[in-house]
Parts: structure tokens; C-alpha cells; sequence
């Protein structure tokens, strides 16, 4: 169960997060200072000292947050399922919900991935999917059979695609629906493989 203190400490790093985000939207990261980030949030320097060791640190938990949400969804996805749903002209709706989680985050992707954010979540996101699609799919035995290219670099050309299709839908206020994301992603799973 939780107390009301636990919730009270989540309200405040929410609030102390989301004060970081709106100035990072602003300004580079090297130019916000924790006093900064007190004034937005309207909170003393200890309350954030009490949460956080430094911006530094700050950043990394909402990158690492975001991640492990992110994380949640890719887990539950199975290659092979994955693709004998398209190929029956289906959508997966695991597929679908990633593109929801990130819908519902978008604007911290966006913010993080965005040039006032200097410290990698770009390259820290696209190590997270090569990662990801080396575990579920370049280790899987029947999804590239017959595969010719060393599996590091498809690896990193799939992830590559599928970072830039993330990157776009951005770019484009989220114009597309997930279930119209997860439509694409599978054509690419599928161009890939018929490589």
C-alpha cells in the first residue's frame, strides 16, 4: 500500500521533472542551473538535493524511466507471433502498444531527443533498440534464415530505421495513429527481412 508520504515524494519529482523538461525546452542543458529548476518548481534546493545528486542525475532517472517503460511494452513482443499476425493481415496489438507508450510520453521523447539535449538519449535509445532487436530478433533461429549480412550491422540498420520512423512521427505532432506506426514498423520488419 501506498502513504501519503511516498505520494507526496512522487508528486514532487514529478514536479521537479516536468520543471526540468519545460526548461530544457528553452535552453541547453549545460546553461540550466539546479537553481533553475528549484524556481520553476517553486520548491527549496534541498527538496531537490533530497531527490536528486545533481542535473546530471536528474536527467539520467527521466532517460532511464522512460526507458524502462519502454522496455515494459518491447519485452511482451515476439517475433515470430509478430510476424504470422501481418502475414494474416493483422496488426499486432503489442506492436500497437509500444506506439502508445509512446504517444502517451512523446513529449518527453521529444524534449530528450530534441538539440538543447547534448548528453546522448539518441545514441542511449538506439544502443536500447539494437540491444532490444538483437535479443528478439537477430537471436531468433527462423526469422532470418538464410541471413548473409553480419548480424551486428543488420542489427544496427534495423534499429536505425526504426529510431528514424520514431524520430518522424515526432517530427509530425504524432500525425499518424499507433495502430498506423505499428502497420509501418511491420512493413520494415518485413523489407528487412528480404533483404
Amino acid at each position: 500500500m501506498i502513504s501519503i508520504y511516498d505520494e507526496m515524494i512522487e508528486r514532487t519529482k514529478e514536479k521537479i521533472q516536468n520543471s526540468f523538461l519545460q526548461l530544457l525546452k528553452e535552453k541547453p542543458f549545460m546553461k540550466i542551473s539546479v537553481r533553475d529548476i528549484t524556481t520553476v518548481a517553486a520548491i527549496n534546493r534541498g527538496t531537490f538535493y533530497l531527490h536528486y545528486v545533481d542535473k546530471y542525475d536528474l536527467l539520467n532517472q527521466i532517460e532511464e524511466n522512460l526507458l524502462r517503460g519502454l522496455e515494459l511494452h518491447l519485452q511482451r513482443l515476439k517475433p515470430d507471433v509478430l510476424l504470422l499476425e501481418a502475414e494474416k493481415g493483422q496488426i499486432s496489438t503489442l506492436a500497437v502498444e509500444v506506439f502508445r507508450y509512446i504517444q502517451t510520453n512523446a513529449e518527453r521523447f521529444q524534449v530528450l531527443l530534441g538539440g538543447n539535449n547534448h548528453f546522448g538519449f539518441h545514441k542511449r535509445l538506439k544502443l536500447f533498440f539494437v540491444n532490444h532487436f538483437g535479443e528478439k530478433m537477430v537471436k531468433n533461429e527462423t526469422f532470418f534464415q538464410g541471413l548473409t549480412v553480419q548480424k551486428d550491422y543488420l542489427s544496427s540498420f534495423a534499429t536505425s530505421a526504426f529510431l528514424g520512423l520514431i524520430e518522424q512521427w515526432l517530427d509530425n505532432s504524432l500525425a499518424e495513429t499507433p495502430e498506423e506506426m505499428a502497420d509501418m514498423y511491420i512493413q520494415i520488419i518485413f523489407f528487412i527481412r528480404k533483404m
